[in-house]
């Protein structure tokens, strides 16, 4: 209880430098989200908040806090290792998580994806919170596939494998799923005696038009 009561009494901004913010909070909004998890997003992020114990205690910033402000003291720099350093919040680390996120939608088929970024900056708390409300929009699906080898012999042993594509028409024009195709395919041909053959050899080209 005494312990506890030392972290709570240590204010979260104690070593937030004047000028600055601490990154309290950080959430995702995901609209026309079909075929996409919003917890997954959090992984793109470039920032995110302290880690917090049980969801709401960030006990190793508490730890961090109680160290004071003199670094040549060996306590101090014990205290410290403990725990962890308040996170800044950085306007250029923001912009980069929104790209990030618009980026990923777009992997997955979401052609439109648009990120709208809302920061609320706290300056009597030194605290800054960071809202990301994403449309995802429509995604892009396969309609027709067509496939073009020059080798018959390569393409005998692709095409013989065909009952294992994971891409058929009506799949989401999902960057990595393209990506463990070519792998699944060039993995065939080396099991089939072309030992040399990477999925760079093959390509997809996306005819997205209307």
């Amino acid at each position: 209880m005494v312990a506890a009561t030392l972290l709570w009494g240590c204010g979260t901004t104690r070593h937030v430098p004047d000028g600055s913010r601490l990154l309290d909070k950080v959430d995702i909004t995901l609209e026309d989200s079909s075929g996409v998890k919003t917890a997954e997003l959090y992984n793109y992020l470039r920032q995110t908040p302290n880690h917090k114990v049980l969801g709401f205690a960030k006990l190793q910033l508490g730890i961090y806090n109680m160290s004071g402000n003199d670094t040549a003291r060996w306590h101090n720099r014990w205290i410290r290792r403990l725990g962890q350093p308040p996170v800044i919040f950085s306007p250029d680390l923001t912009d980069a998580s929104a790209r990030q996120l618009r980026q990923a939608l777009i992997n997955r088929g979401f052609m439109g994806a648009s990120v709208e970024v809302d920061t609320i900056l706290d300056p009597k708390r030194k605290k800054a919170e960071v809202h990301y409300n994403i449309t995802a929009g429509k995604p892009h699906r396969v309609r027709t596939m067509t496939y073009e080898i020059a080798d018959t012999a390569v393409a005998a042993v692709i095409m013989a494998d065909s009952a294992r594509f994971t891409l058929k028409p009506g799949s989401l024009l999902d960057r990595d799923l393209l990506d463990s195709e070519r792998a699944r395919m060039a993995q065939t041909l080396r099991n089939n005696g072309y030992y040399a053959f990477t999925k760079d050899y093959i390509t997809f080209l996306a005819d997205t038009a209307a």
